[in-house]
């Protein structure tokens, strides 16, 4: 009896996550859960992580597609930007420009983004690229236009506008459960985790099958967390904001522009509107000197404002910036807000979408090496997903397909 009792007493210490992970129920669960989740996110896996590997390079494929957008000779100014507008409004019916973007960058096109008169703004908005001195326009087209826009639109909404933004914010929850279940399953116990870091290269098919999911699984699990999550941001920015200022800060901050106490004054004044000119110059004096104007929204009504982003001057992109509104008519400060001046949480979540393109590591040689890594990461979901359904194809699927065909011969 003493005998069966250290008998059972050894067999359960045995079975511990520490050194036989297998045979704990835990981890069986969560091999179920990692298994189902895996094969109904099969095809978003793949789409979501290839199309974010090419977009990773997006900005310098731009560049190389459309490069009179990005060489502008720099010369004295003939045409107002007002006077541009206008014309490129006149010249497109039934479009209304609705914002400029760029028109403080030396060397570049501006661009002029446009919207249907007749209807809500969409996603896929109309892109007039223009000299900014000479108001020739350089380049049309539509925001998700092209076989490059098709990738963007595919990787951002999937092809479904606002609907499919938040089913790809959903799925990717889903993403994040994939990561933290198979990182906890990839332990293989404390004897032989050192094995479990590479690929044996001379194993046969089905073994090297499985040692690429769990060896390239475990060697990307902590950026494709980073990537997934700060993707969430785009579908749900008010929750995850949230749930990064807890994390960072310890509270929420009322971090928005705060109203200015001129501004009932300002929107009741019954002076003419600024015209697109008049209010570059009127946000000019507003934001900072080393944090321009590289974007400004126009009125949409008419006690509307101008509503401009400034951005500081080598700071990566999106991660600083100071956001301002004028009153349409006079020019008085509505709002006003700088990151730099925000909480923690607030701040880390701006450099949310630098992180998930890979753009952090700024210009040079570093820079490069982490948009290859950043592709690398892409490409990873997709083979994360192949290997998986092959292993699901070889231990269940393909076994229950043989019993099926010899049950057939029989009868």
């Amino acid at each position: 009896m003493e005998a069966v009792t250290k008998a059972s007493s050894v067999k359960v210490k045995r079975a511990n996550w520490v050194s036989s992970p297998q045979r704990v129920w835990l981890r069986r669960a969560l091999f179920q859960v990692h298994l189902w989740v895996g094969v109904a996110l099969f095809a978003y896996a793949i789409a979501i992580g290839l199309s974010g590997s090419a977009l990773v390079f997006r900005d310098e494929m731009e560049r190389a597609i459309w490069p009179a957008v990005y060489r502008v000779a720099p010369v004295e100014r003939s045409v107002t930007m007002q006077a541009t507008v206008d014309r490129i409004q006149k010249d497109r019916p039934g479009w209304v420009v609705f914002a400029l973007r760029d028109f403080n960058t030396r060397g570049q096109a501006t661009t002029a983004l446009m919207r249907p008169a007749a209807g809500k703004l969409t996603a896929n908005y109309r892109q007039v690229y223009f000299n900014p001195y000479t108001g020739e326009v350089l380049l049309d087209r539509l925001r998700y236009g092209g076989w490059l826009g098709w990738l963007a639109n595919l990787h951002e909404y999937l092809l479904a506008g606002p609907a499919g933004l938040i089913v790809s914010g959903w799925m990717a929850v889903g993403l994040l459960v994939l990561c933290v279940t198979g990182i906890l399953l990839w332990w293989p116990g404390v004897q032989r985790w050192m094995g479990a870091l590479m690929v044996n290269p001379r194993a046969r098919w089905k073994r090297l099958n499985w040692e690429l999911h769990s060896v390239v699984g475990f060697w990307t699990c902590a950026a494709l967390i980073v990537v997934t999550f700060t993707g969430l941001d785009f579908a749900f920015p008010d929750a995850i904001g949230s749930m990064v200022e807890l994390a960072t800060d310890g509270t929420l901050s009322a971090h928005v522009a705060q109203p200015n106490p001129q501004k009932r004054t300002a929107i009741l004044s019954s002076a003419p509107l600024m015209n697109i000119d008049q209010a570059i110059e009127a946000v000019r004096r507003v934001l900072p000197a080393e944090a321009p104007a590289g974007y400004l929204q126009l009125p949409a009504t008419r006690a509307a404002q101008y509503k401009a982003t400034g951005y500081y001057s080598g700071s990566l992109p999106y991660s600083e910036l100071v956001r301002v509104a004028i009153d349409a008519r006079t020019g008085a400060v509505v709002s006003y807000g700088d990151t730099r001046k925000e909480s923690r949480g607030s701040r880390v979540d701006q450099y949310f979408t630098t992180i998930h393109f890979g753009s952090f590591g700024g210009a040079g040689l570093t820079g490069l090496m982490i948009k290859w890594l950043w592709v690398l990461v892409g490409l990873a979901p997709a083979l994360l997903a192949t290997t998986g359904l092959i292993m699901y194809w070889n231990r269940s699927l393909r076994p229950a397909w043989l019993r099926k065909q010899r049950q057939k011969h029989i009868a």
